[in-house]
């Protein structure tokens, strides 16, 4: 690949653009933060942006419904944090609430299942749980963005439910 003219800031922004997406997909907003970092005018990271968009390379949308189903097929995080992590892309809530919902559509995501599974690996499933254990899987659930809803039914069941042996 040719390095691109020093002297055509346009060419410049559009390869380390495309050095980025090349590692990863990216947001609009992730974009126009490394560009103006790198120092490349509003102008040129704009036109640099529309031009990657007509080409394909940039879509909010797919990339929000890409990084949502990621994210929600690792089985590690509720919705809560998906969407919080979508919003950090710099995405706007609709976008990211669309993606969320169409990432759980596609990838079948059920969050007593995650959930469960995440308690089974810290070994708070299938016994009766003292009143520390449900404290400490309560904040655990929460913090990886369980609703309140399923953190309670969870720690229903959780107590409720015999580990297999």
């Amino acid at each position: 690949m040719a390095l691109p003219d020093k002297d055509n800031p346009a060419a410049q922004a559009m390869a380390h653009a495309l050095k980025l997406l090349r590692h990863r997909a990216r947001s609009r907003h992730e974009l126009s933060l490394a560009l103006a970092r790198k120092g490349f005018s509003e102008d040129v990271a704009h036109a640099t942006l529309a031009r990657l968009a007509e080409l394909g390379y940039l879509d909010d949308a797919r990339f929000a419904r890409a990084r949502a189903e990621s994210l929600l097929s690792a089985g590690r995080l509720g919705e809560a944090s998906v969407r919080e992590r979508l919003l950090a892309h710099g995405l706007s809530e609709s976008e990211a609430d669309a993606a969320l919902a169409d990432a759980k559509a596609e990838v079948g995501f059920d969050a007593l299942a995650s959930g469960r599974t995440l308690l089974q690996r810290r070994r708070l499933w299938g016994r009766p749980l003292d009143e520390r254990e449900k404290a400490q899987a309560a904040r655990f659930l929460t913090a990886r963005g369980f609703s309140e809803d399923d953190v309670e039914r969870l720690l229903r069941l959780a107590s409720v439910l015999e580990s297999p042996r």
